[in-house]
């Protein structure tokens, strides 16, 4: 046979294109089947011609100028199924022969081996929830010593047979240094000389005022005699004219002479010149109490005028005397000397000092003389908003020199705060409002405990008990993992060495422990170390932990 029928043989069905030998047969079948199997199966494309081929019942298949035989043989439409599904026949078989041989050999079955992991047991005791700031220690009780005029300065203390030193400790009303003080002392003299002569021009003035009182007292005693004559006389001339009606009718009866009338009519012209006199000295003796009186307050004015004077001379002589005070400084309590920038012979000029208000750390080295009381200290600090609003009075506080977890582990962070704090304390006063500038809060720390360990004006950083408990269920930060964000804690029990994974409520967080509120009791196990890979009910082997407990030291 020819190449063209030794090519492979295809049912039309299966061709949607010839294939590129241009030719296939059919065999056994009628130009007018073919034709239209052709038809059927290659209705698109180019037009498709059967012609009668070499052999009987053999038909070419033209397309275009390719020839393309092809076999009507009665092969079912997906013929290529048929090696597929051999080869998975055989592939299916070698695997079952392999199986059979491996089964037959009967291994012993591997259970897995525990997983390794480091425990710490649960804790019950204190912790604390921690925030921290930088402040400034200051002494409460510390004072700055400034003379209140210019001047030389002439005397500076001795202790002990030299000059005054910086940590010399001073004693209460002790003083420490003076400047030039002659012309403030002239003043005082002068002050005082002027309140000495005001004072005996007041001595005068009240002698003058006690005459004149005296003045009035008698001309008041005048005035009351006057009135007595005045009284007596009104009497007699009452008298007279009544013997005098009496004598005019005794002269009508013709009972006595005309001489006899003649006299009591004398008589009652004279009472009544007495009773006019009488009245003349008591209005002479009112004008002598007027006059007295007005002497009275004469004197008087003038002896308010002199106590005023007096007044004016006094508030000179003090404003000297606080001036020649402020020509000398004295040591306000018992304390130490912080800063000294005087010596003696040197001037001093307040502009030197006021120019440097604004700025404290150049105004400490212009003041005099700076004292604090070394006993009690305290931080000021400044906390964000958020910080400060979990800080209240009474709160327990530690003060370190330097951040402690800047070169420590989370486990060495408490241990390093307990043991590293150079002094105790507790918040003494917090500020409700937000600093200006800053948009914080300011806090104050009174320390109660390790004062000898702090200098005034020293930087360190106070750390504060936001939230504390004595009596916590407490367990390192990586005994509780979250998955999911919900917190677990993997317990071991001791008796199968499996794992329970349970979930847990968290408490207070402190530095490198954390409180279990549920879910854990004092003495578990909690797996720290070796947690991925864990589920529950999971074999494991503890392995010897280093974790040292920090509970003890203040967490």
């Amino acid at each position: 046979m020819t190449s063209q029928t030794n090519s492979a043989f295809y049912d039309f069905g299966l061709i949607s294109k010839p294939p590129d030998s241009g030719l296939s047969k059919a065999s056994n079948r009628s130009k007018t089947d073919v034709e239209a199997t052709v038809t059927d199966e290659y209705s698109a494309g180019a037009p498709l011609v059967v012609q009668e081929s070499e052999g009987e019942g053999e038909w070419r298949v033209e397309d275009g100028d390719r020839a393309v035989p092809r076999s009507l043989s009665s092969w079912k439409q997906f013929w290529w199924i048929l090696p597929i599904l051999g080869t998975l026949l055989a592939v299916g078989s070698l695997s079952y022969v392999r199986i059979r041989d491996k089964n037959a050999e009967a291994p012993a079955v591997v259970e897995a081996a525990p997983l390794t992991v480091r425990t710490v047991a649960a804790e019950q005791g204190a912790i604390q929830a921690w925030v921290s700031s930088e402040g400034t220690v200051q002494a409460v009780r510390f004072k700055h010593l400034a003379f209140d005029v210019d001047g030389d300065i002439t005397y500076v203390a001795d202790k002990e047979g030299r000059t005054l030193r910086e940590g010399d400790r001073v004693t209460q009303g002790e003083l420490l240094a003076q400047v030039d003080d002659r012309n403030l002392q002239a003043e005082v003299n002068q002050a005082e000389a002027a309140v000495n002569e005001a004072r005996q021009q007041r001595g005068v003035a009240a002698a003058s005022v006690a005459q004149a009182q005296s003045g009035v007292a008698s001309a008041r005693a005048q005035v009351a005699q006057a009135e007595a004559q005045v009284s007596q006389a009104n009497a007699g001339r009452s008298f007279a004219l009544g013997e005098l009606d009496r004598y005019e009718q005794l002269y009508s009866q013709g009972a006595i002479s005309a001489s006899d009338v003649e006299s009591r009519r004398r008589s009652s012209r004279e009472t009544t010149a007495q009773v006019e006199s009488a009245r003349s000295q008591v209005t002479a003796g009112r004008a002598q109490v007027a006059n007295a009186e007005a002497q009275v307050r004469s004197a008087e004015e003038q002896l308010r005028a002199v106590e005023s004077q007096i007044s004016t001379a006094q508030s000179r002589l003090e404003q000297a005397k606080v001036a020649l005070e402020g020509t000398r400084l004295y040591a306000p309590f018992d304390g130490i000397i912080a800063y000294l920038n005087i010596r003696e012979n040197e001037y001093y000029s307040l502009q030197s000092v006021s120019s440097q208000l604004g700025n404290y750390q150049e105004l400490l080295s212009r003041v005099p003389i700076v004292v604090i009381d070394p006993s009690e200290f305290e931080v000021t600090s400044e906390l964000s908003v958020s910080s400060g609003e979990r800080v209240s009075p009474g709160q327990t506080t530690l003060l370190t020199a330097t951040e402690v977890g800047s070169t420590q582990g989370a486990n060495g962070l408490a241990n390093g705060l307990a043991s590293r704090a150079q002094a105790r304390g507790s918040i003494y006063a917090v500020n409700p409002a937000v600093t200006p500038g800053n948009r914080s809060i300011e806090l104050t720390s009174r320390i109660t405990s390790g004062a000898e360990n702090l200098q005034h004006g020293q930087s360190a950083t106070l750390w504060i008990a936001a939230a504390e408990k004595n009596d916590a269920v407490v367990v390192p930060l990586n005994a509780v993992v979250f998955r999911a964000q919900v917190p677990y804690a993997f317990v071991v029990n001791e008796e199968t060495n499996t794992i329970e994974q349970r979930r847990v409520e968290l408490g207070i967080e402190g530095l490198d422990q954390r409180e279990i509120l549920s879910g854990v009791r004092p003495g578990e196990q909690l797996v720290t170390e070796g947690q991925n890979g864990l589920v529950d009910g999971a074999a494991v082997r503890i392995a010897q932990s280093d974790f040292v407990s920090s509970t003890a030291g203040g967490q």
